[in-house]
């Protein structure tokens, strides 16, 4: 799989700007993630250049934020690449994927928050 290639299809398919991440960067996940489980919920937060804006999460989430882990991407790719096909969108845009299922959307006031 092409990963750029995806995500650059993925981005046009939603009118977004290409906004790649590089491998080094990290996502904030939570468990569940590299377990395979599914819905994942996905949402990109203005961030530190470090940091992705990236963060997904799972069912198994419990809202304990010390429960979170950050990953560099390349661990996504590895692991989770239908996941990182999404992971182009720019700040502000949101995915749930779950089965056979897909929704994708855009929100402002996420990507008019402050680092």
């Amino acid at each position: 799989m092409n990963i750029e290639k995806s995500q650059k299809e993925c981005c046009e398919h939603y009118s977004a700007e290409f906004s790649p991440i590089v491998p080094t960067q990290l996502v904030t996940i939570s468990k569940g993630i590299y377990e395979g489980v599914v819905p994942v919920e996905g949402v990109r937060y203005p961030s530190p250049s470090h940091m992705s804006g990236w963060w997904l999460t799972t069912d198994e989430y419990d809202g304990n934020l010390d429960s979170l882990v950050t990953v560099h991407f390349q661990h996504i790719i590895e692991k989770r690449p239908e996941l990182a096909l999404y992971m182009a969108l720019p700040f502000g845009f949101r995915f749930i994927l779950g089965g056979d299922s897909e929704s994708v959307w855009f929100e402002q006031e996420v990507a008019d928050e402050t680092v």
